[in-house]
């Protein structure tokens, strides 16, 4: 048993909260991946609208001016050169609303449902209701999605049976929590997914769980549901299913019940999805040029040989660099930790990985097949959606380390043995994460900020 205060849900929601209110508020605005973008898709989702707008072939929405004003920072983004203070942040914070006067706005659209957004949105419609300057919204939603995120993972190392420690590490990484300081649909996404493999582990692995019953299919099946809503490539995910062993079901009947029906159902969701996002955007610039997708599609299946190929040339390039952008690449990717730092973060990982802190059971060997087999399939609809998207290269492009958060778990979950164990491995690793913590502080204030 772990010692009161020393529970690891209770120091990830210390340290979560500690590391994530930094990056809340001294992350200029619209410097996480795509968090303009999504805040320009959720003020639509307020004025009903579900798809984005089209003027002069360009996809992009009507938006008030102000928030087009601030979406000024924007030109941080890539330019590791430029700079903000802050006088110029405080000055964007007092920019009223005024949501009558409005323009249009090009913009990549990002194709994410108003489900994928709850209950972001929601709040953002509340704040728009009172006028509340759009600078100070985005703030707030940052703070909502820490939160959001900082309970989801929470509940998922509180439940998970064993390597909690792993997983409150993997759930503290730079990008982990400077992902779930953003306003866009990461949060969410990393947290459920966390919560899904650890409830799938306790369906598993808890002994008190005789019989996996009606309580348990719902709950397992919800948070299957919405992770893929919140994203499609996540759709391999519902093989977890099967680490459960059969005795907990009352017949091989009532398992393959338990599955098949529910699995059908999000299939043909994410089919649905798909084809819609495929067919909105024809004909559109929606800041992202190339062949038809429905066509690309097609072309992946008949060519799947040579895309294999593209796939191997495409992760012996950068598969490392994958690795370190899930450890650390800060800022919209162009802000890397220091090399050092992502060094000691991965051997950590490993360390974490391989180690046991208590006397507790081991992962089977069966089970650690499924999970080979979710990570492979997940990473191989992440790189066809890239492909589909961004089109012919040399290699494929528009995959970020960020992506395989969710998955790293059942990554790392294979290193999982009964021998190596060390009692006082959770000190060490605080430890740790108090002395590699400020480099990202530091790391942050030298790339945006002059002046400090």
């Amino acid at each position: 048993m772990y010692k009161e205060g020393l529970k690891p849900q209770n120091v990830f929601a210390f340290i979560c909260l500690f590391f994530g209110l930094f990056f809340v508020f001294f992350n200029p605005p619209f410097q996480v991946p795509d968090e303009a973008q999504h805040f320009f898709k959720m003020w639509g989702f307020t004025n009903q609208t579900l798809n984005f707008k089209v003027l002069n072939n360009r996809a992009g929405d009507i938006l008030p001016d102000s928030i087009i004003e601030i979406g000024k920072f924007d030109r941080l983004c890539f330019h590791p050169e430029r700079r903000t203070n802050a006088q110029e942040i405080v000055s964007a914070l007092k920019i009223p609303l005024n949501k009558d006067k409005t323009s249009f706005k090009a913009f990549t659209p990002t194709s994410y449902t108003p489900f994928s957004y709850f209950p972001a949105f929601l709040i953002l419609w509340a704040m728009k209701l009172v006028n509340i300057p759009p600078l100070i919204m985005l703030y707030i939603l940052r703070l909502c999605s820490l939160f959001l995120y900082t309970g989801l993972a929470y509940q998922a190392i509180k439940i998970i049976p064993f390597k909690k420690w792993l997983i409150t590490f993997l759930a503290l990484l730079p990008m982990t929590v400077y992902e779930a300081a953003s306003a866009t649909v990461d949060p969410v996404t990393m947290g459920v997914g966390f919560l899904f493999t650890a409830y799938t582990l306790k369906l598993a692995y808890d002994r008190t769980i005789v019989h996996a019953g009606k309580k348990e299919m719902a709950v397992f099946w919800t948070l299957a549901t919405v992770l893929i809503l919140c994203k499609y490539a996540y759709l391999p995910f519902l093989l977890l299913f099967f680490i459960i062993p059969s005795s907990k079901f009352s017949s091989q009947k009532s398992r393959c019940a338990c599955f098949l029906l529910p699995a059908l159902i999000n299939i043909v969701i994410t089919a649905l999805f798909i084809n819609h996002a495929a067919v909105l955007g024809h004909g559109v610039d929606t800041g992202v040029g190339g062949y038809d997708k429905k066509y690309m599609m097609a072309f992946v299946l008949t060519r799947f040989g040579w895309f294999l190929k593209l796939l191997l040339k495409t992760l012996l390039a950068y598969g490392i660099s994958y690795f370190y952008a899930f450890i650390g690449l800060l800022g919209c990717n162009d802000t890397p930790l220091p090399f050092f730092v992502m060094n000691f973060y991965a051997v950590l990982i490993f360390t974490a990985a391989l180690i046991k802190t208590e006397s507790e059971e081991a992962v089977r060997l069966k089970d650690k097949l499924i999970f080979a087999l979710v990570f492979l399939l997940t990473g191989l609809v992440i790189f066809v959606s890239a492909f589909v998207l961004f089109q012919f290269h040399d290699y494929i492009y528009g995959v970020q380390g960020r992506y395989f958060i969710p998955m790293m778990p059942l990554l790392f979950l294979l290193f999982d043995n009964k021998k190596i164990v060390w009692t006082k491995f959770h000190i060490f690793l605080i430890v740790c994460l108090i002395i590699l913590i400020p480099f990202s502080f530091v790391t942050i204030i030298n790339r945006f900020y002059t002046g400090i």
